[in-house]
C-alpha cells in the first residue's frame, strides 16, 4: 500500500500553499513537515487524509493505494489510515480506557461487544503510552499532555498502516516527546509509515528519514533528511539565521539571534 499525490497544488483564496506537489510515501518511512506558521502544513495533512477534497484540475490527486481516498468506506480506511488533528472537535465523557477503545472499532467484529484482541491491544497501548495509572479517569479531567497522549494510545491501538500527525508533540514535556517520537520510529521499523508536522527541528533529524518542506509562496522541497536538512534550506524556510551543530555525529540546527533582537 502506497500513499501518493500527483501534481497536488493547494491554496486559500489569495495564497497559495502548495503547487504540484508529487509525493510518494512508502511503508517504512518517516516523513516531517517542516513549515513556517500558516503555510499549509495542516491542510495538506487534511488533504492526505481525505479530510480536504482535492481540485482535480491538471489531474491533481490523492491517492492511497491507487483510489482516492474519498472511495474507500470509512471503516476500510480507518484500518488503513489513521489521523490526529490539533484539535478534537467536542469532548469525550468517558474515561480513558474508553476512549482509547474506540480505536479498536474500525476492526469490530462482533456488533454485541468487544473482543478480547481489543481489550487487549487498548490496555497495550495505554501502557506504552504510560497511562496505566489514569486509565479509569475520566478523559476531560486529564491535563492537556496526557490528554495527548491518550490521543496518540487511541491511534496506536488502530493500527493503521499510514499514521498522519498533525503537531503530535504539543503539549507534551521532553520525556513524553521523546517516548513518542521513540515509538513513531518503532512503528516505522516494523512497516507503518508515519506523516507528521512538526516544529523542533532535532526530533525531525533524529528520527525521520524524510523531509517534506512548505514554504511561503508555494514552493516544495522533499527527499531524505540527509540531503534536504541543510543550513541552506533550513535558513530560506525560516527566514532566519541557523547553525548546525554537530553532536555525538548528530545534527542540531539552533537559531541564531535575529537582526536587531
Amino acid at each position: 500500500m502506497i500513499l501518493q499525490t500527483r501534481n497536488l497544488t493547494l491554496q486559500y483564496p489569495g495564497k497559495l500553499l502548495c503547487c504540484n506537489l508529487s509525493l510518494t510515501i512508502k511503508p517504512g518511512e518517516c516523513w516531517a513537515i517542516l513549515g513556517q506558521n500558516g503555510c499549509g502544513k495542516t491542510t495538506l495533512i487534511h488533504a492526505l487524509g481525505g479530510l480536504r477534497r482535492v481540485d482535480s484540475g491538471n489531474e491533481s490527486s490523492v491517492m492511497i493505494a491507487g483510489k482516492p481516498p474519498q472511495t474507500w468506506s470509512r471503516r476500510e480506511l480507518a484500518r488503513n489510515l489513521g489521523i490526529m488533528l490539533q484539535e478534537e472537535p467536542g469532548e469525550f465523557w468517558g474515561n480513558v480506557y474508553e476512549y482509547v477503545l474506540l480505536g479498536r472499532y474500525p476492526h469490530i467484529k462482533n456488533m454485541f461487544g468487544w473482543d478480547a484482541i481489543d481489550q487487549d491491544m487498548t490496555l497495550k497501548a495505554i501502557e506504552r503510552m504510560e497511562l496505566t495509572s489514569l486509565a479509569h479517569r475520566p478523559l476531560v479531567t486529564l491535563s492537556g499532555g496526557e490528554r495527548q497522549r491518550a490521543r496518540i494510545a487511541l491511534l496506536l491501538a488502530q493500527t493503521p498502516v499510514y499514521y498522519l500527525l498533525d503537531e503530535p508533540l504539543q503539549h507534551l514535556d521532553l520525556r513524553h516527546q521523546l517516548l513518542a517520537m521513540t515509538l513513531f520510529n518503532e512503528l516505522a521499523r516494523q512497516g507503518s509509515a508515519l506523516v507528521m508536522v512538526l516544529h523542533d527541528i532535532s526530533w525531525a533529524s533524529r528520527f525521520c528519514d524524510h523531509v517534506l518542506m512548505l514554504f511561503d509562496n508555494g514552493h516544495v522541497i522533499s527527499g531524505s533528511t540527509e540531503e534536504t536538512l541543510n543550513q541552506s534550506n533550513l535558513e530560506a524556510l525560516y527566514q532566519c539565521n541557523i547553525k548546525e551543530v554537530v553532536v555525538n555525529h548528530g545534527r542540531h540546527f539552533v537559531p541564531e539571534t535575529m537582526p536587531g533582537v
